[in-house]
């Protein structure tokens, strides 16, 4: 591996390698080693995203959220695309009579509709929640974080896609491969892709 700076790159010796980054990367990294996985992975397109994180007092909202969120359909024209009501899906996780609610703005395509401050998207998605569930007044607290080309983008065929990247991969026994960009982007689906890398190198090293 060459890794470091460009000006001052060093070498490394690996008995293995996991390339856990995202798609495209991934595939400059494999362009000598796995030319075929190299260049289905540069065809996984991503999106970004902004997440705009609420806290409300319980009283804002006409009745406790009873589901754990909702999705908002393109056709709705909104920049919502869903909302996540977090002390609901984590009760553990509220605080003070307070309801946390994750608003994900942004489509994929669509990143000019998120070059907006950071106010001007909360406010926004205040107003698309409020329209969505009738939440009145204001949130205590406000956290507005994005995140630029992060999420992969599932095509039709993006299964055999995946299935023609791990065969191409399978030809290294010490490579393997992992990450949102192959079967889900759920940090559920991230963890079990880790694992099935890990295992892979692990019996390729005769350590497991």
């Amino acid at each position: 591996l060459t890794v470091g700076p460009a000006r001052a790159p060093e070498r490394v010796l690996a008995d293995a390698v996991v390339v856990a980054a995202p798609a495209r990367p991934a595939s400059r990294l494999l362009a000598d080693a796995v030319p075929a996985a190299a260049r289905e992975l540069a065809a996984i397109e991503y999106a970004s995203m902004v997440l705009v994180t609420f806290a409300f007092p319980a009283s804002a909202f006409p009745a406790p959220p009873a589901g754990s969120g909702y999705l908002v359909p393109a056709s709705e024209g909104r920049l919502t695309k869903a909302a996540t009501f977090i002390t609901t899906k984590w009760p553990h996780a509220a605080r003070d009579g307070l309801v946390v609610v994750r608003c994900s703005l942004g489509r994929h395509g669509d990143e000019r509709s998120l070059q907006d401050d950071d106010e001007a998207l909360a406010r926004r998605a205040a107003v698309e929640l409020a329209d969505a569930v009738g939440v009145t007044g204001g949130p205590v607290d406000v956290r507005v974080t994005r995140w630029g080309g992060a999420l992969p983008q599932y095509a039709v065929g993006h299964v055999d896609l995946v299935d023609r990247v791990t065969a191409a991969v399978a030809a290294e026994p010490t490579l393997a491969v992992c990450g949102a960009a192959y079967r889900g982007v759920g940090v559920p689906a991230c963890i079990g892709t880790a694992r099935e890398a890990a295992d892979r190198v692990t019996v390729a090293l005769g350590l497991g």
